[in-house]
């Protein structure tokens, strides 16, 4: 019709004036449709793009049939109604964040089929119905954060076969629904984080194949089973970080290949020696910020592509349980934080691990920790402790069991040495120490006061001995020196002659006469 008007237009500019008049006139009436349909006031158009951003808006403009891309952010819309946008069969992006939403209609986003990104942020939308997408089987991404969703109808999101990115981090999600994903084969970005989220069952996630990111941080989940995710074979990242965690388990043998996972900030206490096995791809780990004492060997062992690791602010019990994470830091070759502090016992807190290993001697038994060939850590003593203090296997398995629509749960025991735990060891050695210190100050004490009572009575019975041995002493030497003198006296007039000196020799008899003592008879 156009290239028709210009010929009779040409056609008449050559042959009449009059002909230029009427071409003119045929012309501007032409054009009166366009000017109609043109960019409505105080929007910004650049081509077939139109963005009416930040007007205050409380109705959408009206004659944007020609229009493949519209963006309403920042405006005061309320609700969509039904075949609102029924005109905009060109649209390809639409964006209505940042505005007063609070209902959509089921029916409001109709014939926009070639639509393939759509954002709803920063509403107020609490509800969807199952049908508000099946209108646009073309989308590929999908913003529902920051809304007050506070439950997913079950189909949802049933024929979005191309949809690659959903957000619907920041509402009141409490659970997802079972195979809610299973029609988004394509999706590989899901962003669930900062909800309500208690718990998840076994099949929340199946049908995503080609899922490789998956947010769930900040919410309240209690428990992490690894089973959750059986089907998620190209997921690469998993953020569980700041829930309120205190069991990580895997009740299912499989494989998959996920690289990085952060459960950081969490309250957990406890880990199933085997719970890393299934990742054995594993390169960044987020422990930090948690209630772990130790770490059992077992998952130190399953820790070989670990090339980094965050393991501080958590509660480390630097007793024998700490030789094997000890021993593996020391030959981790990767990136770890340095601030590993002990928390117990009393006299290593506050101090680096490693540190106090090599300063208190904790791992100088050579049975507590032995590696094999490639360096691998296996710990003989350290494998017979428990894994955690205070955990009773009979009440933890009863913790264990699924959450709805978890299935069954393998039972998880807590392997302990011999029937006692580390800590029980310990703190027989410790009264058993105490007992003999306490023994042995009790006869130091005993011997003092012995002493202190019979010594100086000994002292001086030993000085009465001395002083009577002497006194002996002089008296023997008097009465020898008696005698002498007596035998001076009895005898120094004795005067035999010769036949009575012959007669006393051979018979022992004859006479003397004493003159000093005459009374006393003269003895031979």
């Amino acid at each position: 019709m156009d290239f028709l008007l210009i010929g009779v237009c040409l056609n008449w500019l050559l042959k009449k004036p009059p002909g230029l008049i009427l071409c003119s006139l045929g012309l501007f009436l032409k054009m009166l449709p366009a000017v109609h349909t043109g960019c409505p006031q105080l929007c910004r158009c650049e081509g077939r793009l139109l963005y009416c951003e930040s007007l205050n808006l409380t109705e959408m403009p009206h004659n944007l049939s020609s229009v493949m891309g519209l963006s309403l952010r920042y405006n005061s819309l309320s609700e969509l109604r039904d075949g609102q946008f029924t005109g905009l069969t060109q649209l390809t992006w639409l964006y209505l964040d940042h505005n007063h939403l609070y209902s959509i209609e089921a029916h409001a986003f109709q014939k926009l089929r070639r639509v393939k990104e759509l954002t709803l942020s920063s509403n107020k939308i609490t509800q969807l119905s199952n049908s508000t997408f099946r209108p646009m089987p073309n989308l590929r991404s999908v913003d529902l954060s920051y809304n007050n969703l506070q439950a997913l109808e079950p189909d949802l999101f049933h024929g979005l076969r191309k949809l690659t990115t959903l957000h619907m981090r920041s509402n009141a999600l409490k659970f997802v629904p079972v195979r809610i994903f299973q029609d988004c084969r394509s999706l590989k970005f899901l962003d669930i984080g900062y909800n309500q989220l208690k718990s998840l069952a076994r099949n929340s996630f199946a049908g995503l194949f080609k899922l490789t990111e998956l947010h769930l941080e900040h919410n309240d989940l209690v428990k992490v089973n690894l089973a959750h995710f059986p089907r998620l074979l190209s997921l690469h990242s998993l953020c569980l970080r700041r829930n309120k965690v205190t069991l990580v388990v895997n009740s299912l043998d499989w494989v998959w290949k996920l690289e990085k996972m952060d459960l950081s900030g969490n309250e957990i206490e406890y880990m199933e020696p085997h719970v890393f096995e299934s990742v054995p791809h594993l390169q960044s780990l987020q422990l930090d910020s948690n209630r772990l004492t130790y770490v059992h060997p077992r998952i130190l062992s399953s820790w070989k592509s670990l090339v980094s690791i965050s393991l501080s602010a958590n509660a480390w019990d630097c007793g024998r349980n700490i030789c094997a994470l000890a021993s593996w830091l020391s030959t981790f070759k990767g990136r770890y934080d340095n601030s590993l502090l002990c928390a117990t016992p009393e006299y290593a807190q506050g101090e680096d691990v490693l540190d106090a290993v090599y300063a208190f001697h904790l791992c100088e038994d050579a049975a507590d920790l032995t590696t094999n060939g490639d360096g691998d850590l296996f710990s003989a003593a350290v494998n017979q402790s428990g894994p955690t203090a205070g955990y009773n296997p009979s009440t933890l398995n009863s913790d264990l069991q699924e959450g709805q629509g978890d299935g069954p749960t393998d039972a998880v025991t807590l392997p302990l040495p011999n029937g006692k735990t580390e800590n029980a060891v310990q703190i027989h050695k410790v009264v058993t120490g105490t007992m003999a210190l306490i023994f042995s100050f009790l006869i130091v004490v005993l011997i003092l006061y012995v002493s202190w009572k019979c010594f100086p009575v000994s002292l001086r019975q030993l000085r009465q001995c001395f002083v009577t041995q002497r006194r002996k002493q002089k008296q023997k030497q008097t009465m020898h020196q008696m005698a002498a003198m007596s035998a001076q006296e009895y005898y120094v007039d004795y005067k035999p002659n010769h036949l009575e000196g012959a007669l006393v020799i051979i018979n022992e008899y004859g006479s003397c006469t004493c003159h000093q003592q005459p009374a006393r008879e003269c003895e031979v």
